[in-house]
């Protein structure tokens, strides 16, 4: 199928934008009978009108209103991709990585000086992952998703296991933690994705609270850690996510409680992306400092 000039397409989104072959030749600096041999040209390529003349009135027809989304976005996307290109020099990589946002902000973004150091040549553009269907399992060059552990998806490789640890802010603890019951009386911060994991966590340590406290539910692990901070209850949080803040004192871990859930988080990858050297480094870094944590 022909393609359409990129000036045409140009003077064909300004003109529907205007909806006026007169302002779209002064946007574009051409003349009114410039714009309209153009638009005739791509009506005459397309074999169908795109806009409706009335007198001095301009409006799209139905084939037009379909066609301008599309055209718009393919524009957006050919402007960015040149522009990332001349952002880049010709040692430089790009490399796209999608992963939740509490690994994101709690895990990843904290090491990417290391990663630097390492890696001068690599630039990582991190993006939050959606995991709402298959179909967004493959985010970018690399994707990270947090699935059930009964997962078996083609290029799907668990990097680890989720392992939760009860954690809580010092200044609600003061005193030693030396029994489970002195936890179950503090508020617990819901996640709202996955309402279950603090029944497990009781289950699994063979503990039936009578009336639990639940607070405020918060969607993300991050917020949750918020919400710790801010001494509003204890929460749940994955290890390798907490550890580090752990060490600093900013939370504590009585009784150094844990559990395993059912998910893990799982690191997705076309065959074909793996083959690439800047890709291969960034998926066996990954994996190296989720064993370091």
């Amino acid at each position: 199928m022909p393609i359409p000039p990129m000036k045409t397409l140009r003077t064909f989104t300004i003109v529907a934008q205007t909806l006026s072959f007169s302002k779209a030749a002064k946007i574009l600096n051409l003349t009114q009978s410039a714009i309209s041999k153009q638009i005739l040209h791509l009506e005459e390529l397309m074999g169908c009108s795109l806009f409706e003349r009335n007198g001095g009135k301009v409006e799209l027809t139905d084939a037009g209103r379909r066609y301008l989304p599309s055209v718009v976005e393919a524009l957006e996307n050919l402007q960015h991709a040149t522009s990332t290109v001349m952002q880049t020099s010709e040692t430089q990589s790009r490399i796209n990585i999608s992963v939740p946002p509490s690994l994101a902000s709690m895990w990843l973004i904290p090491k990417l000086n290391r990663f630097k150091q390492l890696h001068p040549n690599i630039d990582l553009a991190i993006r939050a992952s959606v995991t709402s269907d298959t179909q967004n399992h493959y985010q970018g060059d690399i994707a990270i998703h947090c699935l059930p552990l009964s997962t078996h998806e083609e290029d799907a490789e668990l990097l680890i296991r989720e392992r939760l640890m009860l954690v809580a802010n010092p200044d609600q603890c003061p005193q030693p933690i030396r029994d489970i019951s002195e936890l179950v009386s503090l508020t617990s911060i819901s996640h709202i994705t996955r309402p279950q994991i603090w029944n497990q966590f009781w289950h699994e340590l063979g503990v039936s609270p009578d009336s639990p406290t639940y607070g405020g539910g918060f969607e993300h692990f991050y917020m949750a850690f918020e919400a710790l901070r801010h001494r509003q209850g204890i929460a749940l949080i994955p290890q390798f996510m907490i550890q580090e803040s752990i060490k600093q004192g900013v939370v504590v871990n009585p009784l150094s409680l844990r559990f395993d859930s059912a998910y893990g988080y799982f690191l997705f990858c076309h065959g074909h992306k793996r083959r690439l050297a800047a890709v291969k480094q960034v998926i066996d870094w990954l994996k190296c400092e989720i064993i370091r944590s």
